[in-house]
């Protein structure tokens, strides 16, 4: 009989790290007739329910998560119609707060898995594959005739038992690996459901190490650690981050969830000497609202914080991500701005600006009427309206998070922005004034050339009342540069002294000491095809320091850094 452990991820480039395990203690503990399949929420519901249906599998058990519970159940009614017999099951952390009322809504649900799935898969299992009774597993909400069932939590097991989950990572080229050294958190955040869990667990250092060792050896792009809170133990932190220093491949990231304000000196110091792009770090600010955070249980010194995450930045090795949540309790329009221009001040790499989201089994989820929150009823449960947020904020709010992730996070339009925003009173007034423009002129209701991105953008400078100067023209041309060989350029781009100065360009070219100086990775391509692949812009101006020189920039887009951006190099024009 074949069981089925089914991810159904947000893209194709992400991993479920829940399957990956089932699969590998399955196999340890000797269980056969199990297999992972993997799809993304974007493929159409009538592919994946052919899929699943062909592989005729006896059962099947659904990784469920906020993103993709709705596409899961819908999937789910309809495979149940075409195969009766199959035993459809729900795991994961959407469905362990309301397994019973899950079972009781949707008829063709036979059984959800609650909890940390570990420690019930093999009597799972079992009960499956050899007919063993349903009580005897446990964390299971189950049928039995007409009435629901529920099985005792089981004990999480300790993570020393846990497997690599990554058999053979020549068959996960191209996609972000996931990795968990401990699981919990030691803070009681009210939004978060790791505030549910109590203590932390940590997998042995030595195991740590081992796992390590095989992401480091195949060259990973990625790997994304998943812990709440990583650092939560600092000597635990630096132990590990200073495995992965010492025996850095040159090429492997690692993206780590931490409390910025737990960071030592000792640590900062430390942090200050590891290579370029080796660490990306996500900090979860929130908000700088006292009452906010003492409303949400977070206890935490942002000032510090802040202070902490403005070091780090300053080393320019690590690319830092920092987290504001829109819709907290006691944070109105005024309040968010404060946090959010505090948290800009830094200009992380990526300032996220999220949306409060009301999960299951959370304490806000409980304190939603005690704050006037409402929000959806379905996933992702998203806040609509507080007490101090009205729906028309929320859209405001939508309209700046917009403009954020599109002309700040994706990095494309820094040296420009750099330029407009001292012209507004705040950074956040500045987002929030191009999201109005934005809506008003309907382009969120349109898909866009990248080069109309910049037109827009001149276009709402203009609509302020400001002089889109030629030099403002050429540092879009720069800014466009950084990230591609410039195709197509704006319309209100004049490429003129580009053209004016082409045998100075094709001269650089042409000299083998140019390629074998600047560009040493090309010097066995020919100067013909290294022209093709890589850009030499020219401005009447350096286009950093804004000094009034003639200045080329030679871009090789073989080399980029985590943003996207092509390592470059100025020369002045002689």
């Amino acid at each position: 009989m074949k069981t089925l452990f089914v991810a159904l991820n947000a893209k194709y480039i992400h991993t479920n790290l829940a399957v990956r395990y089932m699969q590998q203690l399955a196999k340890q503990h000797g269980c056969t007739g199990t297999q992972i399949m993997e799809f993304t929420i974007n493929q159409r519901l009538p592919q994946l329910l052919r899929e699943l249906y062909l592989t005729k599998a006896a059962h099947i058990i659904f990784s469920c998560y906020i993103w993709n519970i709705d596409l899961i159940l819908e999937l789910c009614s309809q495979l149940k119609q075409v195969a009766p017999d199959t035993v459809i099951l729900l795991a994961g952390p959407e469905v362990s707060y309301n397994s019973r009322q899950l079972l009781e809504q949707h008829p063709f649900l036979d059984g959800i898995l609650r909890g940390e799935g570990e420690a019930a898969l093999i009597p799972l299992l079992a009960h499956l594959q050899t007919g063993n009774p349903a009580s005897s597993v446990p964390s299971f909400t189950y049928r039995t005739g007409r009435r629901i069932a529920e099985t005792e939590q089981a004990a999480p097991v300790p993570l020393s038992q846990l497997p690599f989950p990554y058999p053979n990572l020549e068959q996960e080229k191209g996609r972000i690996l996931y990795f968990e050294a401990t699981r919990g958190c030691p803070f009681q955040c009210g939004y978060c459901l790791s505030s549910v869990e109590k203590g932390v667990r940590f997998m042995p250092l030595e195991q740590v190490y081992q796992c390590l060792d095989k992401f480091l050896a195949a060259n990973v792009p990625q790997v994304k650690f998943v812990d709440r809170t990583f650092n939560c133990n600092p000597q635990y932190a630096l132990s590990i981050w200073s495995y992965l220093k010492a025996h850095d491949n040159g090429v492997t990231n690692f993206h780590f969830e931490i409390a910025g304000e737990l960071l030592d000196t000792e640590t900062i110091s430390f942090l200050s000497t590891v290579r370029k792009d080796q660490f990306q770090f996500e900090v979860g600010v929130q908000s700088t609202n006292r009452t906010t955070l003492s409303a949400i249980t977070r206890k935490t010194n942002t000032t510090k914080l802040l202070d902490i995450c403005r070091q780090i930045d300053a080393f320019g090795n690590i690319h830092l991500h920092l987290d504001l949540i829109a819709g907290l309790p006691f944070e109105d329009l005024q309040s968010f701005r404060n946090s959010f221009n505090s948290v800009f001040q830094i200009r992380p790499q990526q300032l996220q600006l999220g949306f409060l989201k009301v999960l299951k089994g959370s304490a806000m989820h409980k304190q939603a009427a005690e704050y006037g929150i409402v929000h959806t009823q379905k996933a992702p449960y998203q806040v609509l309206q507080t007490k101090w947020l009205s729906f028309d904020d929320i859209l405001l709010l939508k309209d700046t998070e917009a403009m954020v992730e599109l002309y700040y996070n994706s990095g494309r339009f820094q040296t420009i922005l750099a330029c407009m925003l001292p012209a507004f009173p705040t950074p956040f007034d500045f987002f929030k004034a191009l999201g109005v423009f934005y809506t008003e002129q309907e382009h969120h209701l349109t898909n866009h050339a990248k080069e109309q991105y910049y037109e827009i953008l001149r276009d709402f400078w203009q609509s302020e009342n400001h002089v889109f100067t030629q030099e403002m023209e050429q540092l879009c041309i720069y800014d466009i540069c950084l990230h591609e060989k410039p195709k197509k350029l704006p319309a209100f781009a004049d490429n003129a002294y580009q053209y004016a100065h082409r045998q100075w360009i094709a001269a650089f070219y042409e000299n083998p000491v140019h390629i074998q100086t600047y560009l040493p990775n090309h010097t066995a391509e020919s100067h013909k095809r290294t022209a093709k692949i890589t850009h030499m812009q020219v401005f009447p101006f350096h286009p950093q320091t804004k000094q009034q020189e003639p200045t080329a920039v030679l871009f090789d887009y073989q080399d980029r850094d985590l943003t996207g951006k092509a390592r470059h190099c100025f020369f002045p024009l002689t």
